[in-house]
């Protein structure tokens, strides 16, 4: 059985159009660091809570450090590539970082860093995304 010329050229055209379009890395990532940062409004060198996720770890985790010895409690609100609306509490005081899971397919894709207070609202920094220049 002979195939044509232009037979084998359709067939190398399906897979190679079904790897472009259905093949998708096994690990992927952000593709940036993703920081939030919550400062004193009106001091912005005083720094309450830092929300982080470093490309240079695959995305897979957020971090979230309490910068400030108020007594306070700081969180993250994070997305992830198939999870939205997370949050990570930090509960421990100023100075520590508390990390949430790891997951290299389901990497994070959004971080806030916030505060909690007490008998009022509690306060978000900037949210930061892959893409949006910041």
């Amino acid at each position: 059985m002979q195939i044509s010329r232009n037979a084998k050229r359709a067939a190398v055209a399906v897979v190679l159009l079904g790897a472009v379009a259905g093949v998708s890395p096994a690990f992927a990532d952000a593709g940036e660091d993703v920081t939030s940062r919550l400062n004193n409004q009106t001091n912005p060198n005083d720094h309450i809570s830092y929300a982080f996720s470093w490309q240079s770890s695959g995305n897979k985790n957020v971090g979230v450090k309490d910068e400030k010895a108020d007594g306070n409690d700081v969180y993250s609100e994070f997305d992830r590539k198939n999870t939205k609306g997370l949050r990570l509490w930090n509960k421990q005081g100023a100075g520590t970082t508390t990390w949430s899971d790891s997951s290299t397919s389901n990497y994070v894709v959004k971080v806030t860093a916030c505060v909690h207070f007490d008998w009022t609202f509690d306060k978000c920094g900037p949210d930061d995304r892959p893409g949006d220049g910041r």
